[in-house]
């Protein structure tokens, strides 16, 4: 029995967290930092993480932070 309930553990898979991905710029390749988004799935909403807008001022889908 000892024997089974060892190899029965040698299986598990630890499953990835979410948000854990990093993101890059489809244009320039660097870090973007990861936004949640939400959309809506039979009847409620289900959280989505995107790459978010690339901060990098030499690229072209660059968009300033606007303060507010």
């Amino acid at each position: 029995m000892a024997g089974e309930q060892q190899h029965e553990h040698e299986h598990e898979a630890v499953a990835p967290q979410a948000g854990h991905v990093e993101h890059t710029c489809p244009a320039c390749g660097r870090p973007v930092e990861t936004v949640v988004r939400r959309r809506k799935s039979l009847g409620i909403f289900v959280p989505e993480w995107a790459p978010g807008p690339c901060r990098n001022p030499d690229c072209p889908r660059y968009i300033p932070l606007v303060a507010g």
